[in-house]
């Protein structure tokens, strides 16, 4: 079985912990076959692009990881790309400079470079960001340049942590409806984050039901990748994202090379 992984965090992402070299190992022990590494790069309203990402160490080290494991272990120079609309200038500079093999197009902040994580959910009502956080992904969808979509119910996990409260996304299906409508008429795609499953919470994101949605309107390109950001995750969760894939009615997973999108079986 060809596992990958992609959507991976090194210690160059600020909330990364680990070494190239050690994800790259630990991918291998656990049988993957290809990974892609896709640390933040979350765009500021005020701040230029290298803020949050050493661009220069982070990418000329993957270039080494990539000869490195040439032939045992196929590794991707991918970014999560966050939020480029609150600086399109800085956005496309980054993109300019930095030729990728795959990006994954992320909202994490959203009024005032204000991260959905840093919400008090007890106090705020959550219908007010996540009517913020569907317009920000559609813009995202609609407007800038990506691969594929990520953990696109992001509110949803942070909701259910502070609150124990499971959104409905229904309530959103209009909303997700334009969002995945625009993504396949763009030849883009969605991933399924696995993040939830591999770190004890309750879903992914998308949850099953959007996931069934997005094939239902035709969406074809997917991605599986467990949003790790510790060597303990890398990979652990794959499989069960290739049965999530086949009961949701898709016959393929989607890789990238040179983001050139192809499809493998799923066995």
């Amino acid at each position: 079985m060809y596992l990958v992984d992609y959507h991976l965090h090194s210690k160059y992402s600020f909330d990364g912990a680990h070494e190239l070299r050690d994800i790259c190992e630990t991918a291998i022990e656990r049988g993957l076959s290809e990974i892609a590494i896709t640390d933040h790069m979350d765009i500021y309203s005020d701040k230029p692009y290298e803020y949050i990402l050493d661009c220069k160490s982070l990418y000329k080290e993957l270039e080494e990881m990539k000869e490195a494991y040439r032939g045992r272990l196929k590794v991707l120079s991918g970014v999560e790309y966050g939020q480029p609309q609150a600086n399109r200038k800085e956005a496309l500079r980054f993109l300019a400079e930095y030729p990728l093999d795959f990006i994954i197009g992320s909202i994490h902040n959203l009024w005032d470079d204000k991260d959905a994580y840093d919400y008090n959910y007890n106090e705020t009502d959550y219908h007010v960001v996540y009517d913020g956080y569907v317009e920000w992904l559609y813009t995202l969808a609609a407007e800038y340049d990506y691969d594929v979509l990520g953990h696109v119910t992001y509110p949803s996990r942070y909701v259910y942590m502070q609150t124990g409260i499971e959104v409905d996304v229904r309530q959103y299906q209009e909303q997700y409806v334009e969002i995945f409508k625009k993504v396949i008429e763009r030849g883009k795609g969605i991933e399924l984050n696995m993040s939830g499953i591999a770190r004890g919470l309750k879903d992914t994101m998308p949850d099953m039901y959007l996931l069934k949605l997005y094939r239902e309107l035709g969406g074809e390109i997917i991605t599986v990748g467990s949003d790790a950001h510790l060597l303990e995750h890398v990979g652990i969760v794959t499989k069960q994202g290739y049965e999530m894939l086949k009961e949701a009615g898709f016959r393929y997973f989607t890789v990238y090379d040179r983001r050139e999108a192809q499809f493998l079986p799923l066995e």
